[in-house]
Formats: C-alpha cells, sequence, structure tokens
C-alpha cells in the first residue's frame, strides 16, 4: 500500500494543545479537500471529540454533502491506517534515528 503522511504542527503548550488542534484540523481539511477525499478518521478523545465536529463542521460550511468528505471518531485500535498516523507521528516527535527511519512516509509538514 502506498503511504504518505502530513504533519500538521502547532504549539502544543498545555493552555494552546485544544487550539493548536484544531487549527491543525483546519488546515487537514482545507487539504484533504483539495485533494478529493471521501473519508477522514480521527482517533476519538472521548468527551473532546466535539471540538473536532465543531472544527469539521466549520470547515465544510455549506458544502458537507457537495465534498463528499465523511468523518468519524474511532478508537485507534478500530481503525488499522490510524496506526500509521500514530507511528510516524511517534517517530516524528522522538527525532534523532527515528525520525529518519519515517521520512520516506512523511510528505509534508506543515508548520502553523
Amino acid at each position: 500500500m502506498e503511504v504518505t503522511t502530513i504533519l500538521y504542527l502547532g504549539s502544543c503548550t498545555r493552555k494552546a494543545e485544544e487550539e493548536a488542534r484544531q487549527k491543525c484540523l483546519e488546515h487537514a481539511v482545507a487539504d484533504l479537500l483539495a485533494k478529493n477525499a471521501h473519508r477522514l478518521v480521527l482517533d476519538s478523545r472521548d468527551h473532546r471529540d466535539v471540538h473536532d465536529r465543531r472544527t469539521l463542521q466549520r470547515a465544510l460550511g455549506h458544502r458537507p454533502s457537495k465534498t463528499e468528505l465523511t468523518y468519524e471518531h474511532l478508537n485507534s485500535t478500530a481503525e488499522p491506517l490510524l496506526w500509521i498516523s500514530d507511528a510516524v507521528g511517534w517517530c516524528f516527535g522522538a527525532g534523532g534515528h527515528w525520525r529518519r527511519k519515517a521520512d520516506r512516509l512523511v510528505d509534508a509538514i506543515i508548520e502553523l
């Protein structure tokens, strides 16, 4: 399977963590729409999923039915493709040898 990832980087101070996630998600949705993607699966964060849903509704605006982009929150153990993003994200964060190992899977790094 050909896999590439785009890393969206935002400030993750404890105070700004949710804001950074939503900013990254907003940009990711714009990129997915530009690629005519059909499905977005997010790792569920239980009660905090509501923040993602608000951002997704705002990002899709009046277009949800026209984009054909569906989204859902799943437990990371329920969707194998989430394993890839978790692994690449972990390797990037670990740096050094691990980051170099995952480099070939990273299509772009977007700093917000």
